[in-house]
């Protein structure tokens, strides 16, 4: 009896060491189209009970994984507003570990749908495995602004006053509207996007690493523009009106816009139409100390001070329009046009003071500088798609074609102070056409639910005819004489092929591709001294591999590991060698003879979800060859001289975290950090053509860090608010550094009438801290250059809902999908 005793408790004993048998739940979510559901909700509870013993969340392809669930039965529960509810019994056992669901298909319920209140906030990002997506439907401080306005509140992304945007500290960043380029390059976004209201946004991408499916160009990556585009039985529209005061200013600006949407089962329609109006006032100073070539800087030739004060304004029509046409249930045909036409005013009044150290002797002279100008651009673009199957096997082409034009006439009188002597008196006139077509063809094939192959064809034309004029006004204003002369012609042939394919096993995601390109471009130049054009040709073959891996752990957790190589080719003003003379202390030309810049990057993201938070950290190091900056060198009569030139090698490294907190149900908060080292080798320079470069600046290294806060309120129904601020720390540039920035910007939003009015104020750069200052220097220079922006903005703007509001369906349709599609299965 006793031995029965011990061997029973040995035997329970033994039992008691065992691990717990446990299990997996797993399945994929998606609505009555087939189309997967994301940030779904999926509880398990003990059957008869109420406490939830295992969670989980869909991600991207609406696919769930809930793990190390105990042996049992449970009740499932699905839910997600506006569908009904799924519930089923699923049992864990220690012979049947896995449950696996398959695709689950929700119904709407259109009695949610049409009597549902929100009274929280949309999240406003989200986490995919090679992009982060900002939500800025509700960004409170866009109200009435620019879509630059509002990228410079997007984490990661700087927009600094000259309307050029940077990615991570890169400036070589590709800006795309819809998951295309639509003629935004260079040259012309800056002011396109200041120009396009931000009201018709409704989300942006930042692709730091895209898959060999997107084109490579840009090595910092991508950032794609989201348009609103509703799907509605029926219609759904918009109109708003605003008006906004810079501080300071002698006018105000407004806005005006107006959109609509129109959904049936044969046909999708939209339409959108902006108009802005801006007057903005800036200033700016200089101050420069050059010295002897090849001496200590304590032997200085001169001292220049330049205090500067302009007035610019600018306004413009931007329009879009599409129509998609449901040709069969598996075949769409959609049409769409995106256009901009505007112009913009500016003088400008600069007074300068030269100390001659050598000769102890002092110039002063005033220069006033008034120009006008205007830009049309569109692009047309034509779509088809044809769903082979319901695994997601599909086949989409698209057409595009975009037409950029700008004309700028510009007049710079100059005289001494002493005397009021007439220095001189010069006209220029730079008119620019830039037109490019795109054809793109990709197929998709799923073999099963978690394995897909991708292949497509890409090729792509660009020409840009640039002619550029300055006359002498000194003697005779009516008898002209032709001082430059400059024609320049860029043209350019890529084509691509690619593949890419990603796999699915449990937990384990990858996706490997390759893209190969070749590109072919004719650069013609001539200017006065040229009887024919001198031409520069170059043919190249790149291949770009990307890869990407991801391992998704228990509670939520996920690891992410990608690698990509990309292109920045040099284009528009980089290469154009005509000389900018609006500034006779500073004088700017392009570089015909730019190499393309390639860069590879290695990326390792972490993410981590809670109920009410998200994480995600991302360390990441880019090394860039070639690298395009602007550099300055001091020529032989003592004029400061700006160019471009591949300077040096560079590498990149740092740490980005980015989190999303619910502290409560009335405040959210979105924060962004970034820290990173840059290390820029020598720079040399050749300025005076003898074959023998110039070493500007030695080795430069340097940490920096960035700071990025967004807050949002709800202080009552209908009633929001939110505050936005950031920091950068100096950094690291091309002969010298960028100091520290700062901004703050906050709104208020509060709606009417079944929320079909809405009223916003908003107040941005509320502590007049808009502007940049950067410290440059070589052998023969020190410069301190500053510049204040518009400084504080105040705006209000009055919106007007109409249609069938209250039934708006999440889903927009595939052909110009709202986001780009997920790289990974």
């Amino acid at each position: 009896m006793i031995r029965r005793k011990r061997f029973i408790l040995l035997l329970l004993t033994m039992i008691a060491a065992l691990p717990a048998v446990s299990g997996t739940v797993k399945g994929r979510v998606v609505d009555s189209q087939r189309h997967p559901l994301d940030y779904v909700n999926v509880v398990l509870t003990k059957v008869g009970g109420e406490a939830i013993v295992k969670g989980g969340i869909t991600d991207v392809e609406g696919e769930f994984i809930i793990q190390e669930v105990p042996v049992g039965l449970y009740d499932l529960k699905i839910s997600f507003i506006g569908f009904t509810d799924y519930q089923k019994h699923v049992e864990i056992t220690s012979e049947n570990p896995i449950v696996n669901l398959g695709t689950i298909k929700l119904k709407e319920d259109a009695t949610m749908l049409q009597g549902v209140e929100v009274t929280g906030q949309a999240s406003q990002m989200r986490f995919d495995i090679d992009k982060k997506v900002f939500n800025v439907d509700q960004n409170l401080a866009s109200a009435g602004a620019s879509a630059s306005e509002m990228l410079s509140n997007i984490p990661s992304v700087e927009v600094d006053n000259e309307g050029n945007v940077s990615l991570r500290n890169n400036s070589s960043v590709e800006v795309w509207i819809n998951g295309k380029p639509s003629g935004l390059d260079a040259d012309n976004r800056a002011q396109i996007l200041e120009q396009m209201p931000a009201g018709s946004i409704e989300a942006v991408e930042l692709i730091t690493n895209p898959s060999a499916k997107y084109n490579p160009e840009g090595t910092a990556g991508i950032i794609n523009l989201v348009m609103k585009k509703d799907r509605n039985a029926g219609y759904y529209g918009s109109v708003q009106a605003g008006v906004n005061y810079p501080w300071g200013a002698k006018y105000p600006g407004g806005n005006l816009s107006a959109n609509i949407n129109y959904n049936s089962s044969l046909v999708d329609a939209y339409a959108n139409i902006g108009y802005r109006l801006m007057n903005m006032e800036g200033s700016g100073s200089t101050d420069r100390y050059t010295f002897r070539p090849n001496s200590s800087r304590g032997d200085t030739l001169s001292h220049l001070t330049q205090e500067t004060s302009d007035n610019r304004t600018f306004g413009g029509l931007f329009v879009r329009a599409g129509v998609d046409f449901h040709l069969t249930q598996k075949q769409t045909l959609g049409a769409s046009f995106t256009g901009h036409f505007g112009m913009n005013r500016k003088s400008s009044l600069s007074e300068y003071t030269i100390e001659d150290m050598i000769n102890n002797s002092y110039q002063h002279y005033r220069r006033d500088n008034s120009e006008n100008g205007g830009r049309n651009s569109y692009n047309v673009s034509l779509d088809y798609l044809y769903e082979i199957d319901r695994k997601g096997s599909e086949w989409r082409s698209s057409l595009s074609y975009s037409n950029n034009s700008h004309h700028n006439s510009s007049i710079y009188n100059q005289y001494y102070l002493s005397n009021n002597g007439i220095d001189y008196k010069q006209f220029q006139q730079n008119n620019v056409n830039n037109q490019g077509a795109e054809f793109k063809s990709d197929y998709v094939q799923k073999f099963q639910e978690n394995m897909k192959l991708e292949v497509g064809l890409f090729g792509s034309w660009r020409d840009r005819f640039s002619p550029s004029r300055a006359y002498d006004l000194y003697n005779n204003d009516m008898d002209s004489t032709l001082v430059q002369y400059n024609d320049y012609r860029y043209t350019e042939y890529i084509a691509a092929l690619y593949a890419t394919f990603g796999a699915k096993f449990g937990n384990f995601s990858f996706q490997a591709g390759l893209r190969g390109e070749y590109t072919n471009t004719f650069i013609q130049t001539r200017d006065a001294s040229d009887l024919a054009y001198q031409t520069t040709t170059r043919s190249y073959f790149e291949l770009y591999p990307t890869a990407y891996l991801s391992y998704a752990l228990p509670r939520n957790n996920e690891i992410q590991l990608n690698y990509t190589r990309r292109i920045n080719r040099p284009r528009g003003r980089q290469l154009n060698a005509y000389r900018d003379l609006s500034d006779s202390t500073d004088i700017s030309f392009g570089n015909p003879w730019l190499n393309p810049e390639f860069a590879s990057a290695v990326e390792f993201n972490y993410i981590k979800t809670w109920d009410n938070h998200a994480l995600s950290g991302s360390l990441y190091y880019r090394y860039m060859d070639d690298v395009i900056q602007r550099v300055r060198f001091i020529g032989a009569d003592n004029v400061m001289y700006s160019t471009f030139e591949n300077i040096a090698e560079q590498h990149t490294g740092g740490l980005e975290l980015v989190a999303k907190n619910r502290i409560a149900k009335w405040f959210n908060l979105t924060s962004t950090v970034n820290l990173y080292y840059s290390l820029m080798e020598d720079v040399y320079y050749d300025s005076n053509l003898d074959g023998i470069p110039d070493l500007l600046t030695p080795r430069t290294e340097g940490f920096s860090w960035s700071v990025r806060l967004m807050g949002n309120f709800l202080f009552g129904k209908g009633f929001s608010g939110q505050i936005t601020g950031g920091y950068n720390s100096p950094r690291v540039i091309a002969q010298g550094e960028a100091k520290a920035t700062y901004r703050m910007d906050i709104g208020v939003r509060k709606t009417f009438l079944d929320r079909k009015l809405v009223l916003a104020l908003n107040v941005r750069d509320l502590l007049q801290s808009h502007g940049w200052r950067n410290i440059t220097y070589s052998d023969t220079f020190w410069q301190d250059y500053e510049r204040q922006g518009h400084g504080t903005m105040i705006g209000l703007s009055v919106t007007y809902n109409f249609g069938n509001m209250n039934q708006r369906d999440r889903k927009s349709t595939r052909l110009n999908s709202s986001h780009i599609q997920k790289s990974r299965m």
